[in-house]
């Protein structure tokens, strides 16, 4: 087996792979389309957000963020308030 063979091989699996992978794609979403489960979706991923974003330790970490944003916004302003350039 030559050099080209196995790179031909090699680019046949990968579109074997990428055709099962849409394949099941595409089934996947047919079922869920039968089945109602893709209509829930939506409010699911709603209801995530919003326990993440109350979950207090999330609220901290974001609280400690926005800190360490307006601490390097006011470092990078000059006394006139004006923004200093990067250059």
């Amino acid at each position: 087996m030559t050099k080209g063979d196995s790179m031909n091989n090699r680019s046949m699996m990968t579109s074997l792979l990428t055709i099962g992978a849409a394949g099941a794609a595409i089934y996947g979403i047919g079922k869920g389309m039968q089945n109602g489960s893709l209509q829930k979706i939506p409010q699911q991923v709603s209801n995530m957000v919003q326990n993440t974003l109350s979950n207090p330790n999330v609220q901290q970490v974001t609280e400690q963020f926005q800190s360490m944003i307006s601490s390097q916004s006011n470092n990078q302003s000059s006394p006139n308030g004006n923004e200093m350039s990067g250059n």
